[in-house]
């Protein structure tokens, strides 16, 4: 559940030193934030590298959109501490990071452009604008709203939207619509999903067969211990806090044999073991919802929206077909890729039948894609470095070693001896491509060795922080259900209900009914154990002093106000401090350590002078403020 402290900074601090169960270490976001975020940002140009045209390409096939005269290049893109990053270097590491796919992307471009002149489609500025007006309509804001929200969301500019992604949307809608039905089938099937029954369930998610038969005698020993045979051995780490709870199962979600036996359970029976890729599930019926009536009103609405959904995404499905075919009947030389090639046409990036891709084009494509997320790396990597040598300080092979060593270890990458398994976490961290190691290095762990380089020795774990955590990892939780609720009126008059009628079941109908906090809606009031020094301190005194069947008084907890059903206290998992206790230690160490690398990066970046030219920012830096200050002053004083 999310929960608003009013002490931001305390809540932050008990629940990444404190709160985590199992003593799972986090990765550091001082370093790891900027890889995250390119991350995301190349797994979103991947989705819609069929649905992005550069304006440049679109250009040729619209006259209305005349090409602007070339602008001259910035060759110096940022200065950090009167250090310069240039363009080249940011091209370079875009290129080596990024090349690959940016290339395919305006291939496939090119393609659609070529697929587009062939077949006679055209899309003028007129039809670009009223998509436009049709998609921010969906959303019920102006044109202009809806393009500066996609702007500001996706980092692009007003021009790659709609010379680019519009443009490209409503091509491939040209191209492939003549080949699309919608079958009353789909249709029924989108509104059972949407508007169907319903069941809720519990599983218990186990990696063997043998496993699941166990639990299953278990559970049908005693059905109402389910619950805690989940929290006890189910591997699924998002349902077995809450016992085993799934949100409502649709049809036709896309695992239709889970679904069958789902489906096919009474309330309170327990299900065979049923296999789900590699997984063994044992599931038991908690209620079924009833599906919604619609009005005939409503059903024509709906009707209408989900033809006009079940279309969209036969699209895009036919749009991607469509662009591997193209793909597979082109004549595609990837001259980057291929040495000989690169030495016998140099700066040529690839040949599309007789259409040249230059290398240059691909870079500042790269850049155009990728380089403000780039560049604010390089900065950070160039801080770090700066602050190393200031300190006499180099990050060494062993460092690196270490590194990615507490990374796996705190992922659970062990071999059985309890060594760690570095090369199955690095598969797994590269996604088997192992050619990637090297920018997961440099972009992901050489800056938390660096990081940990310039804080360490400054850590200390106390006896206050050691009691904390032992209460925190192992002390005794308590069971709730919860009801969150943005309205105090509203917390009332669902807490007088709640307490009229003060029962387990009514709470849960009521959460389902009332909370805003989705985790406790759909599972009708229960969410994870409250722990002690989990950073929700209102919540966890409030918890803590109810008894079981107790309903708590109204909670504020920031702009929020909770509602909590007691439903008992769990046993302490260990009870001897002293066998925990190095354990416990070291995990403490490790998240204050993180906290700390975290801190003195954020006080580096906010001391430096950075003037970032492609970003259009700069500060000036505190050595450079604290100048300006004291000559203000002394020009104060001579008056």
């Amino acid at each position: 559940m999310t929960l608003v402290k009013s002490s931001l900074e305390e809540c932050d601090f008990q629940c990444q030193v404190y709160g985590e169960t199992e003593m799972a270490v986090t990765a550091n976001a001082c370093a790891q934030g900027q890889g995250t975020r390119l991350l995301k940002r190349v797994l979103t140009w991947f989705v819609m590298s069929v649905l992005f045209v550069c304006g440049t390409l679109v250009a040729q096939q619209q006259p209305a959109n005349r090409a602007q005269p070339p602008q001259k290049q910035i060759e110096t893109l940022a200065v950090v501490n009167g250090q310069p990053i240039t363009r080249q270097q940011v091209a370079n590491e875009c290129l080596s990071r990024f090349g690959e796919d940016v290339l395919e992307d305006i291939v496939s471009k090119l393609l659609v452009l070529n697929e587009c002149a062939k077949k006679g489609v055209t899309i003028t500025e007129k039809d670009v604008n009223d998509e436009i007006v049709s998609e921010a309509q969906k959303f019920g804001m102006s044109g202009d709203r809806w393009l500066k929200l996609i702007s500001e969301e996706r980092d692009m500019s007003i021009d790659q939207i709609k010379n680019g992604y519009v443009w490209n949307k409503l091509a491939l809608r040209r191209l492939v619509a003549g080949d699309i039905r919608v079958t009353k089938e789909e249709l029924q099937e989108q509104m059972e999903f949407e508007f169907g029954t319903r069941v809720q369930v519990r599983q218990i998610v186990l990696n063997s067969k043998q496993q699941a038969e166990e639990v299953l005698t278990a559970a049908r020993a005693n059905p109402e211990n389910f619950e805690r045979l989940a929290k006890q051995h189910s591997i699924d780490p998002n349902t077995r806090p809450v016992g085993g709870l799934l949100p409502p199962v649709r049809r036709h979600s896309g695992l239709p044999a889970f679904e069958n036996v789902a489906f096919g359970l009474r309330v309170g029976q327990i299900s065979e073991v049923v296999q789900v890729a590699d997984k063994f599930i044992v599931l038991k019926c908690e209620r079924f919802i009833a599906e919604e009536k619609l009005t005939p009103e409503q059903l024509t609405s709906v009707h209408d929206r989900l033809v006009e959904k079940i279309t969209q995404a036969k699209m895009t499905d036919a749009a991607v077909d469509l662009s591997k075919r193209m793909q597979q009947t082109a004549k595609i030389q990837n001259v980057m890729n291929d040495p000989q090639l690169r030495q016998q046409m140099p700066g040529v990036a690839a040949i599309v039948n007789n259409d040249r891709i230059l290398k240059k084009d691909v870079a500042e494509e790269c850049i155009l894609r990728f380089g403000k997320d780039m560049l604010e790396t390089e900065v950070n990597r160039m801080l770090l470095n700066q602050a190393l040598e200031q300190q006499g300080l180099q990050v060494t092979q062993a460092d690196v070693d270490a590194e990615i060593g507490r990374e796996a270890e705190a992922m659970g990458h062990m071999k059985k001896d309890g060594t760690v398994d570095m090369d199955r976490w690095l598969k797994f961290v590269t996604n088997n491509d192992l050619s990637k190691t090297d920018f997961y290095v440099k972009d992901g762990v050489w800056p938390q060795a660096a990081a940990r380089k310039i804080v360490e020795g400054t850590v200390e774990v106390s006896k206050e922080d050691m009691i904390k955590g032992f209460e925190a990892n192992f002390g005794p939780r308590v069971e709730v259900l919860l009801i969150l609720t943005q309205d105090h009126r509203q917390a009332l008059k669902v807490w007088n209900m709640a307490t009229a009628n003060p029962t387990a079941a009514y709470f849960g109908e009521l959460a389902n009914q009332y909370s805003i906090e989705p985790a406790s809606k759909n599972n009708f009031g229960e969410v994870e154990a409250i722990q002690k020094h989990g950073g929700r301190a209102e919540v966890e005194k409030e918890a803590f002093s109810l008894q079981t069947g107790e309903i708590s008084k109204v909670v504020q907890v920031g702009q929020y106000w909770a509602i909590m059903y007691c439903r008992g206290q769990t046993e302490p998992v260990v009870t001897d401090f002293d066998v925990v206790k190095d354990e416990l230690h070291k995990n403490i160490y490790e998240k204050k350590l993180r906290l700390a690398m975290s801190d003195r990066f954020m006080q580096m970046k906010e001391e430096a002078q950075i003037d970032n030219f492609l970003a259009g920012t700069s500060q000036p830096g505190k050595a450079n403020v604290d100048a300006i200050r004291q000559a203000s002053r002394r020009q104060s004083n001579q008056r």
